[in-house]
C-alpha cells in the first residue's frame, strides 16, 4: 500500500478520546470512537444581525417560509461576511475530523427557515459533505418544563432540532436533540438524519442553513 493510501484511509481511524470517566475503583474511562463527529460554536451577534436584518425583509410575519440567501448577501462585509465565517468553520471541520487541510470549498447553497408553531421539518438528509445550520431566532415555547420531561420520540414539542444515527442499538446512543439558542451554529456531515420537531407557543424559529462540498489534500 502506498503512503498517500494510507494517508487517505487514516481519516476513517477514531481515536480514544475520554468523554466520561467512572471514578470508582478502579477507574473507568468512556471513548466513542465510532460514528460521525458534530461541532458547535458561537457566530458574533453583529453578524446574526445583518442576516436578521435581511430576512426581516423577505419573509411574512406569523407565516412560515423557506428562501435563499443570495450572494451579495452573503458576502456582504468581506472578511467579515457570511460566507468567510462559514467557509472558516467548514475548513476547521474539515481539519479536526479528517486530519487533513480543505483544498477547496464549495458552498452549494446557503437559505433561511422561518417557521412558527405546530410546524416541523421531518427527517431528511443534506446534499454535499458538510452541513450545517445556525440559530437567528427562538420562540417561547409554551409550558417548556412539562416539555423537557418528554423526548423527541415520545413526542416533545419544544423545537429542538434532533439527529437520528442508525436505529435502537445496545450500548449505542444513536439519538441527540438540539435546544436552539440564537448565535449557535452546528456543523454535521450532510448525510447524517435529522429533523426539527414542532413547537407550541409563541413566535419564529428561524435558522440558517448551508451545504458544502469540499475537497481535501489527501
Amino acid at each position: 500500500m502506498t503512503q498517500d493510501k494510507k494517508r487517505a484511509l487514516r481519516k476513517y481511524e477514531g481515536d480514544q478520546t475520554v468523554v466520561a470517566i467512572d471514578s470508582g475503583s478502579p477507574e473507568l474511562s468512556f471513548f466513542a470512537p465510532f460514528g460521525p463527529l458534530m461541532a458547535r460554536s458561537r457566530v458574533d451577534a453583529g453578524l446574526v444581525a445583518a442576516v436578521n436584518a435581511y430576512a426581516d425583509r423577505i419573509a411574512t410575519p406569523g407565516k412560515g417560509s423557506e428562501f435563499m440567501v443570495p450572494p451579495e448577501v452573503a458576502t456582504s462585509g468581506g472578511t467579515g461576511s457570511l460566507l468567510a465565517c462559514l467557509e472558516d468553520f467548514i475548513a476547521r471541520y474539515v481539519a479536526q475530523t479528517e486530519r487533513v487541510r480543505a483544498t477547496s470549498i464549495q458552498i452549494d447553497a446557503i437559505w433561511i427557515v422561518s417557521q412558527y408553531a405546530s410546524t416541523a421539518s421531518p427527517m431528511h438528509f443534506h446534499t454535499g459533505d458538510v452541513s450545517g445550520v445556525l440559530y437567528l431566532r427562538t420562540p417561547q415555547v409554551a409550558d417548556e418544563a412539562a416539555e423537557r420531561q418528554k423526548t423527541y420520540i415520545s413526542g416533545r414539542q419544544a423545537g429542538d432540532l434532533n439527529f437520528i444515527l442508525s436505529g435502537k442499538q445496545r450500548f449505542s446512543r444513536t439519538v441527540t436533540s438540539v435546544t436552539p439558542e440564537v448565535g449557535d451554529i452546528y456543523l454535521f456531515p450532510g448525510w447524517l438524519l435529522h429533523g426539527a420537531e414542532p413547537f407550541r407557543g409563541e413566535g419564529e424559529r428561524r435558522s440558517l442553513a448551508f451545504n458544502a462540498f469540499v475537497a481535501t489534500d489527501d
